[in-house]
């Protein structure tokens, strides 16, 4: 990392807007193929001819999850694929394979910013818990004392989709349960090669100089990641290996914008516009997918995503996705009619979590990036902001208003150690730094249920019982910012 570098995850909104997101393009495998995601009506499983029926069409097959009846596909001819492959009956739908990206937009803390924080350092191995930093873990556990009634246990695992883990960070190494798998391509392991995982983890089961939602809880990696960019198939791949693996709760602060409509192709010498089918094939697959997971008791938790944008209205949001498609020279033979959701946040049976603000004596406020909309959130928790006065101009301090967590320690952090005596901890803002609040305190309730019944709740259960013990926020009752209010790991499991 650069001297002194804060991360920020996301796309530029404006003058600024920060966290996980995505460009979606159809990922080429060389200059001349084309990638596509192909959904078979069967839904748990391939028929028995499904590599034929590609290779007929003229692609071949790179990528396959038999149980949700899906692949990827490969051609050099998308024309003569697509209009094959809409007439075969086994077929439910086909859509380009999109690419998620991580953008990272790059803010440095000088040491004039650290004095003139008027936070105080913490010595070398002391707790950074203690002394007042983790104003998010704080506002969400009521100071910690949601540690006291649950905390997580061994019995209840988390399974982290994402970028990966820091194995030997000494704040997540306790609690790392075994197990983890890459979804990767051409990578072996599990290992954190970017931070957002180990920062992500942090936040749900830290225990040590800083401290997470549920410090007992086991916590397994599913790396999607490499350092930039997970095709949406090794996500899904990656949530039914977490389900068949048994894991209570998954977290996948990550995310898109896909359509239930219609995918058109025009093709670039003929100009001939062709449909895809009638259902968007990455919209199929990931219903199957969180299907799936949630029929096996694991409670999904996301991030609602960080453009801004309002969820409640999916023509809008449709608009706007085709522009982001028109500036990409990548996507531009493609286009979509229909209405736009974010997934995997807008999917049926997953917790949607909005980003607020607030610590060190502030209200909660939502996030400036955040995306929201009336039905559309669940719960909110903290992401962090650039503070309460926030006008496009930094302040000294902003970094403080931001979510504190751990990172590898292999990275160089020169802010981390000026402040902290050690690398390891690091400072990111975004909805993905919400969704993982939601899962510690599901994971703190599932626990304290499983040790007081010997059972565990369902999916519905958890999402019910979180949001009736929610902080109220914003306007009284349900509202579009902060939906049915701030996630509470002390009123969960009092």
């Amino acid at each position: 990392m650069k001297k002194g570098l804060l991360v920020f995850l996301g796309v530029l909104l404006a003058l600024s807007s920060f966290s996980f997101s995505v460009f979606a393009s159809p990922q080429e495998t060389s200059s001349s193929k084309q990638a596509f995601l192909v959904v078979f009506k069967s839904e748990n499983s391939l028929p028995a001819n499904y590599k034929s029926i590609i290779e007929k069409a003229g692609g071949e097959v790179t990528y396959e999850v038999a149980k949700i009846g899906t692949i990827e596909a490969t051609t050099s001819n998308p024309t003569a694929f697509i209009k094959s492959l809409v007439k075969n009956t086994n077929i439910a739908s086909l859509a380009p394979a999109m690419e998620v990206s991580l953008n990272l937009p790059e803010f440095e803390v000088t040491a004039a910013d650290v004095e003139q924080s008027g936070l105080q350092p913490v010595p070398a191995g002391e707790s950074i818990w203690e002394a007042g930093w983790q104003w998010d873990i704080e506002r969400v556990t009521n100071k910690g004392a949601s540690h006291a009634l649950s905390s997580g246990s061994k019995d209840v695992v988390v399974g982290v989709i994402d970028t990966g883990f820091d194995f030997n960070h000494p704040d997540l190494k306790n609690n790392i349960v075994p197990g983890s798998k890459t979804f990767v391509p051409g990578t072996t392991d599990a290992w954190d090669e970017h931070s957002h995982g180990t920062h992500v983890a942090g936040t749900i089961g830290a225990n040590g100089r800083i401290k997470g939602i549920a410090p007992e809880v086991g916590l397994r990696a599913y790396r999607v990641f490499a350092t930039g960019s997970a095709q949406q198939i090794w996500i899904t791949n990656a949530i039914i290996a977490a389900a068949d693996d048994g894991v209570d709760v998954i977290n996948m602060s990550l995310g898109g914008t896909r359509v239930v409509g219609q995918w058109y192709y025009t093709d670039p010498i003929t100009g001939e516009k062709i449909r895809l089918g009638n259902d968007a094939a990455d919209m199929v697959a990931y219903n199957r997918a969180i299907r799936y997971a949630t029929n096996k008791n694991v409670t999904v938790v996301a991030s609602a995503g960080n453009d801004g944008q309002d969820l409640s209205n999916p023509a809008k949001l449709a608009d706007w996705y085709n522009a982001v498609l028109d500036r990409n020279p990548s996507t531009a033979a493609y286009d979509v009619q229909g209405a736009a959701f974010k997934v995997p946040a807008q999917i049926p049976g997953v917790i949607t979590v909005s980003a607020l603000g607030g610590g060190f004596g502030t209200e909660d406020r939502l996030a400036f990036y955040s995306n929201y909309g009336n039905g559309n959130i669940n719960l909110s928790a903290p992401g962090g902001d650039l503070g309460p006065d926030y006008n496009g101009t930094r302040a000294p301090d902003y970094y403080k208003w931001l979510v504190l967590s751990t990172v590898p320690t292999n990275m160089k952090s020169d802010t981390a150690e000026a402040l902290f005596g050690s690398k390891g901890y690091g400072w990111k803002g975004g909805t993905s730094m919400a969704s993982p609040q939601v899962a510690g305190v599901a994971a703190a309730y599932i626990a304290k249920v499983y040790k007081e019944t010997g059972k565990k709740p369902a999916p519905n259960q958890v999402q019910t019982h979180l949001q009736q013990t929610a902080d109220d926020a914003g306007k009284d009752g349900f509202d579009p910012i902060f939906g049915h209010g701030v996630v509470n790991a002390y009123h969960a499991v009092k």
